[in-house]
């Protein structure tokens, strides 16, 4: 019968610790979740502001090209 305590004792001392490592592991989850979302949001306002830099680099390409044409027209009137 004393056998069978320990045993007993053993067992809830087991379960506690696989609940415990359960418990630490769905936190661990949840952090990972979290950081996920959170660099999910980042990439969005990386690709936004990306966008508006093409944006803006485009117009300036433009103007560098009407630039470049008008060189162009000078040199061919010399």
């Amino acid at each position: 019968m004393e056998n069978c305590i320990h045993w007993f004792y053993i067992c809830l001392a087991l379960i506690g610790l696989i609940l415990f490592l359960v418990a630490m592991f769905m936190n661990y989850n949840l952090k990972l979740k979290d950081k996920s979302l959170e660099l999910e949001k980042k990439h969005e306002q990386n690709k936004q502001r990306c966008y508006k830099l093409e944006q803006k680099n485009g117009a300036e390409q433009r103007q560098i090209n009407e630039l470049k044409a008008e060189i162009e027209k000078l040199k061919e009137r010399k």
